[in-house]
Parts: structure tokens; C-alpha cells; sequence
């Protein structure tokens, strides 16, 4: 996965959780944040300072990128080799993020650029469906819940709720989120 994030306990709490899924077949690329690399060391997650763009003529190939703009959908064959997940918080709707700032610089490389269907992942729940194609699941047998409503609070008896537009996929007939995200989000929303 490469980092393209500034440090916050968000995108942390996903790495954590995609890490905790995949284990050492994880590698957090790019880490420069001083805070990040102490966080990353204290989890014991692989990090690496420098960007795929330098070391992925190391890695395994099949070498593929996964971006929203990818033509087709990522297949177990592709899967693998080498499945690069930029670290990005999404934006709704996306921005495009991922081909600026990771695909267009891997296209010299000559990697494939696939996605993962219409819906925008979480950076946790892309890891999560990648290592699951990788195993040999086809896209279209990952369930998946689009958007989720994430209980952050009460006021005057009424559950305040926070909405995320995100695909999240369903393993062992839960959905793979994080409940470390959803306890920053309901300490963020009483910090309001």
C-alpha cells in the first residue's frame, strides 16, 4: 500500500485494521511522518520510507495498481503478483486522487491498473478485497455493503449518526470496518 495521506488517527486506525486481516503481506509504502513510522513500529506493520514507484522493480509480478479509473475489474490471475492500494482517504464524490498521485507515476512501469467495481473502498476494505481476490475469490462473490450509517452519538434521545459513502466488503458475515474508526468518530463528533 502506498501512503498518499498526511498522518491522522483515521487513516492509521485503517492500516491497523488492514493489517491486522493480512498480516506481513501488508508493506506501507512511502512513509515519511515522523508520527506515522513510530505508530507503524509500535503496531509492528511493515513500512518502507521510500515510494513503489522505487522498489516495485523488486516485487513480484504481476504488478497492478488498483484505481477507480482502471479498466476492468482485478482478477485472481492478477492478483497474483504485486496488488499496489494507494493509501487515500476517500472524497465523495472521488477526485481522482489515486491516477494523480500513484497510477500515472506505476504507468512507466508497466503495471495493469484494475479496480474493484463502480463503488469507492475504504483504504482497509481495498486491502481486505485485493487479499481476498488474491485468494482466488472473484470479484462478483465478495458481498458488500455500499455506505454505512455509523451510530456517533445522542441528542435530546435521538441517535446521531454518521453517514459514509464507502464500500465496505462482508467477512465471516460482519462488515469489515473498523471499530477503531468508529470510536474516533464519535470522539471527534463530541470534540464538536
Amino acid at each position: 500500500m502506498e501512503n498518499l495521506e498526511e498522518f491522522s488517527e483515521w487513516l492509521l486506525y485503517e492500516y491497523e485494521h488492514a493489517y491486522e486481516l493480512v498480516g506481513d503481506e501488508l508493506l506501507i509504502t512511502n512513509v515519511k511522518d515522523e508520527r506515522l513510522k513510530e505508530s507503524l513500529k509500535e503496531l509492528g506493520i511493515p513500512f518502507e520510507e521510500r515510494s513503489v514507484v522505487e522498489i516495485i522493480d523488486h516485487m513480484p509480478r504481476p504488478w497492478v495498481v488498483l484505481d477507480p479509473k482502471g479498466e476492468g475489474e482485478l482478477t485472481p490471475d492478477e492478483a497474483s503478483g504485486t496488488v499496489v492500494v494507494g493509501g487515500i482517504l476517500g472524497a465523495h464524490p472521488p477526485k481522482g486522487r489515486t491516477w494523480e498521485l500513484l497510477t500515472s507515476k506505476l504507468l512507466p512501469k508497466g503495471v495493469l491498473v484494475r479496480n474493484l467495481g463502480p463503488e469507492q473502498f475504504s483504504i482497509d476494505g481495498a486491502v481486505a478485497v485485493a487479499w481476498l481476490i488474491k485468494r482466488g475469490k472473484k470479484l462478483s462473490e465478495i458481498e458488500k455493503v455500499v455506505g454505512l450509517e455509523v451510530e456517533v452519538g445522542e441528542v435530546m434521545g435521538m441517535k446521531v449518526v454518521e453517514e459514509l459513502p464507502y464500500a465496505y466488503p462482508v467477512i465471516g458475515g460482519g462488515v469489515f470496518f473498523s471499530e477503531k474508526v468508529k470510536e474516533y468518530l464519535k470522539r471527534r463528533r463530541l470534540a464538536e
